[in-house]
């Protein structure tokens, strides 16, 4: 452990005296994000001689004549590793305090050194909503950059259509609750309560129907309006009043008798 220690040095002083120390003709910068508890991968490589820095700690790890020692001890200790084939860095288990400046120094033939300004964030959580008469409210927990949002839409196949964004909100106030309350519509729609921030989404799905069902009063009616034109089709072509002339038996005198017929009602009268 400590030779191979010793051989770093010796390979930066070598550097050092040769003028390969950490620095570059040409520089570029990106801001990148990391997961915390996931890998996290520098995307510029160093496949025969170069450096990995991390402000504040200096050298990470050396690539030297195809070889890496990544050895390094405090908080990066067994979390730091070195593709061969690719030259990416990568640090592993990434946690909350990883975040920061790191530089990758490649001195394979042009130098370049790119500067990585590394933000660590966690995923967000799910959120949660609660109806009451076709109100419903949206929360989730707060983190950093967190956005809460309604937003309406549909999927078809699994992919999104471009979304309406109804209402959103934001907080700087960490370790709280974000809430967004949403008056939903009667009619059929559906609703995305969605909560999200730079690395991760969760959305819950809101239909109206099944969050805004209709009143006991318009079920009713609902109900039963469609059932009178029909009862009166029924009922009404069945009751017909007709009359006919009987002669009376013994004088032969002639009588006006009326007959009133439907479904449920037979009256028959002479006169």
């Amino acid at each position: 452990m400590e030779t191979k220690h010793l051989r770093t040095c010796l390979v930066l002083l070598i550097y050092d005296v040769a003028g390969l120390s950490p620095s570059s003709a040409w520089s570029r910068r990106q801001q990148v994000q990391g997961i915390m508890g996931e890998s996290f991968t520098f995307p510029a490589p160093v496949l025969t001689r170069g450096f990995l820095l991390y402000e504040g700690l200096g050298n990470l790890a050396v690539v030297f004549r195809r070889n890496a020692d990544t050895n390094v001890k405090g908080k990066f200790r067994d979390r730091l590793q070195w593709d061969k084939q690719t030259g990416f860095f990568t640090i592993t288990e990434l946690k909350l305090q990883d975040e920061g400046q790191y530089k990758v120094d490649n001195s394979d033939g042009q130098k370049i050194l790119t500067t990585f300004q590394l933000t660590v964030y966690k995923r967000v959580s799910k959120p949660t909503v609660d109806t009451q008469n076709c109100s419903v409210l949206c929360s989730v927990e707060n983190d950093r950059d967190v956005t809460l949002s309604w937003t309406r839409g549909k999927e078809i196949l699994n992919q999104t259509r471009e979304k309406e964004i109804l209402i959103q909100t934001s907080s700087p106030h960490l370790n709280t609750t974000l809430s967004l309350r949403l008056d939903i519509e009667r009619h059929p729609e559906t609703y995305y309560c969605e909560a999200k921030n730079p690395v991760s989404s969760e959305r819950l799905r809101v239909d109206s129907e099944e969050h805004c069902a209709p009143t006991k009063t318009t079920q009713v009616n609902l109900r039963y309006i469609p059932v009178i034109p029909s009862a009166a089709l029924l009922v009404f072509p069945g009751v017909f009043l007709f009359y006919f002339i009987k002669q009376k038996p013994g004088d032969g005198t002639q009588v006006l008798c009326f007959t009133c017929s439907s479904l449920l009602i037979s009256v028959h009268a002479c006169w």
